[in-house]
């Protein structure tokens, strides 16, 4: 029969409150590793071969919608009325040609594809109605347990409240994540009553699957840390470190080099090439991409940015930038969102940078800010050096042209455009456009030709005479 049907579907029950996070925000929506919690659940559906999710939402669905965008179907479950209520909503976006549903929780980011593959696999080769995941703990409190058959099958699974003391001091738990004949689902989900609560539990199908003697199968979870959901922050914490350590153990077998693995963090989105080396105290975060060869660290902070290849970032910031290869930057610098660097460029202490471009063998090497400009090929930013890009209504840009030396604590007042091969005395307020090998000096600068030095006079000729030339203007005219 399920020959004749299509690829297994998945829904992910995302509609609860989760009130033990004691927060604001909708608990599948907290952070993992620069992800939301669904986001890794959604990514290790993908990665099992489920076709496009279900996802049902209640509180704060607006916001869990918006998140998961077009990765998944989302239905809403108003009002929540338990977690059999809930797949019955999500079976209803599902066609009736699909043999097997897997379910899960939006709350478990942990579970690997692998886990989600077993489950189909168990379902496709046994034919039992449900297998469910289960887990042992040395601790199951507060989880609902796992009571076996003779034979391993599952007889039911019996939530704490309900439990005596024999079934209290089984350790097997139930995970919340299942793998369900589709037709017999869809039938069974009606015979599921309410409880006193008025809320209707997904593991009763458990026990109706026994009593027609089709009782559920069962996948144990190797790693109970993995199987579970995020109930609090102590667990979101608990699970933080041990996906972060999974991301640093996945590069290192790359061929990444991680100095120091526990003071390291790596998003999960972080693509990191060969013979890279991250040194200790980097936090490397969202979508960045570092090439290989470069050197990341000690003490630097990379966000959703490209690092080019041998190039180093030593105790420095970098916000949605791009850095070309063979470039040096830090310590203290600051690499501001919209920052384009090019080859062989250096960026030393306390150079800031915004949205701006630097070409190829430029050097900024301390104390300056370059915002707004274009700046060209090998070109000298003196110490101290500003563009003053902001008037206090609009931002306005600076170019700055090929193999120009600004001179130190030069001001460029936007508007305005420094010529190729272009020079600024120390000190310089430029408000008005530099030609081309022009050099500039004063407040404002203007123009000055450099003094020629006196020739000697050849034996028994008189000494020729410095040729006048115009002084540096004054600086107050």
């Amino acid at each position: 029969m399920s020959s004749q049907l299509t690829a297994p579907a998945a829904i992910v029950l995302a509609a609860g409150q989760g009130t033990r996070m004691r927060s604001r925000i909708p608990k599948v929506l907290h952070p993992l590793a620069g992800r939301a919690m669904i986001d890794h659940v959604l990514d290790s559906l993908a990665m099992a071969g489920v076709g496009r999710p279900v996802v049902v939402t209640g509180h704060g669905a607006d916001a869990v919608e918006a998140a998961v965008g077009s990765r998944a179907t989302t239905v809403r479950q108003e009002p929540q009325r338990g977690t059999a209520d809930a797949v019955r909503i999500g079976l209803e976006s599902l066609t009736n040609d699909v043999a097997t549903v897997l379910v899960t929780m939006g709350d478990a980011p942990l579970q690997p594809a692998e886990l989600y593959r077993e489950l189909l696999d168990r379902q496709r080769a046994t034919g039992a109605p449900v297998v469910l995941l289960t887990a042992r703990m040395p601790d199951p409190s507060g989880y609902g347990r796992i009571v076996r058959r003779a034979d391993g099958s599952a007889e039911a699974v019996v939530e704490e409240a309900d439990a005596d003391a024999a079934v209290r001091a089984i350790d097997e738990i139930n995970v919340g994540t299942y793998a369900f004949d589709a037709g017999w689902l869809r039938v069974s989900l009606g015979r599921v009553a309410a409880s006193a609560s008025g809320e209707y539990y997904l593991t009763d199908l458990v026990a109706l699957g026994a009593a027609d003697g089709r009782p559920a199968a069962i996948v144990e979870s190797a790693d109970a840390e993995d199987a579970i959901g995020i109930n609090d922050r102590v667990a979101l914490a608990a699970a933080e470190e041990r996906l972060r350590r999974r991301i640093a153990e996945r590069h290192m077998r790359d061929g990444v080099t991680i100095v120091d693995p526990s003071t390291t963090r790596i998003d999960a989105g972080v693509e990191i090439g060969q013979d890279a080396r991250i040194e200790p105290w980097t936090i490397l975060e969202g979508d960045s991409v570092i090439a290989q060869d470069a050197v990341i660290g000690p003490n630097a902070h990379v966000r959703d940015s490209r690092i080019g290849p041998r190039t180093r970032v030593w105790a420095s910031v970098v916000e949605e930038s791009s850095v070309a290869e063979d470039v040096q930057i830090g310590p203290y610098a600051h690499l501001r969102p919209g920052s384009q660097i090019g080859p062989r460029c250096r960026i030393g202490n306390f150079a800031e940078i915004k949205r701006s471009s630097l070409g190829a063998g430029t050097q900024q090497h301390h104390f300056s800010y370059i915002g707004d400009a274009q700046v060209g090929e090998n070109v000298n930013i003196g110490a101290g050096s500003v563009t003053a890009n902001f008037d206090g209504t609009a931002k306005h840009r600076t170019v700055v042209g090929d193999d120009v030396k600004l001179g130190v604590d030069t001001m460029m007042v936007a508007p305005v455009t420094i010529g190729e091969g272009a020079t600024t005395g120390a000190g310089s307020v430029v408000t008005r456009d530099v030609a081309p090998g022009k050099t500039v000096v004063g407040v404002p600068a203007r123009p000055i030709e450099l003094r020629r030095r006196h020739k000697p006079a050849p034996d028994g000729a008189p000494a020729a005479e410095a040729t006048p030339l115009p002084s540096a203007p004054d600086r107050n005219p």
